[in-house]
């Protein structure tokens, strides 16, 4: 009995934690947003990243494809391998942005060259795509899902 009334305490103890834990976090999208953007302004590329990641799901901010845009390519004119990736996205779909399909292969390709795993194996489907017009192919099977930073809560929808 002794034990089962110790893992009882436990159980509810964990689970007063995650719940505080869980608050806290969802407290701090705009605490992390002016972090990051806080270190982005001083040219950190991953700060970068996340910023134009918060302003394209509009985590801790309202959602600004264009601001989104922009923290990107600072981050990829550093070389981030992950920021063309999200760009190529953007461009392909066209949300937010005007739709530009060789845009956007230009940016899955640099993505992919830099060594970005979910963009190599999207630009080798698309080279294998039944179409030899590498344009066809992007416009038939976009798009992978953008990549999020780790504080981002996939379960979430951000306005």
């Amino acid at each position: 009995m002794k034990y089962s009334l110790n893992q009882t305490l436990n159980t509810f103890f964990l689970k007063g934690v995650f719940v505080i834990f869980s608050l806290t976090v969802q407290a701090n999208d705009k605490d992390d947003f002016v972090y990051d953007l806080a270190l982005a302004t001083q040219g950190v590329s991953v700060s970068q990243y996340n910023t134009g990641i918060n302003y394209s799901l509009g985590r801790g901010i309202p959602k600004e494809t264009e601001k989104s845009i922009y923290w990107y390519q600072r981050a990829s004119d550093q070389g981030h391998s992950k920021a063309p990736f999200n760009m190529a996205i953007l461009y392909a779909k066209g949300e937010g942005v005007g739709k530009n399909l060789p845009l956007a292969l230009k940016y899955f390709k640099l993505s992919a060259e830099r060594g970005n795993l979910n963009a190599k194996l999207f630009y080798e489907e698309i080279q294998s795509f039944k179409t030899k017009n590498e344009l066809e192919a992007l416009r038939v099977i976009c798009c992978p899902d953008p990549m999020v930073h780790g504080m981002v809560d996939k379960n979430k929808t951000y306005k």
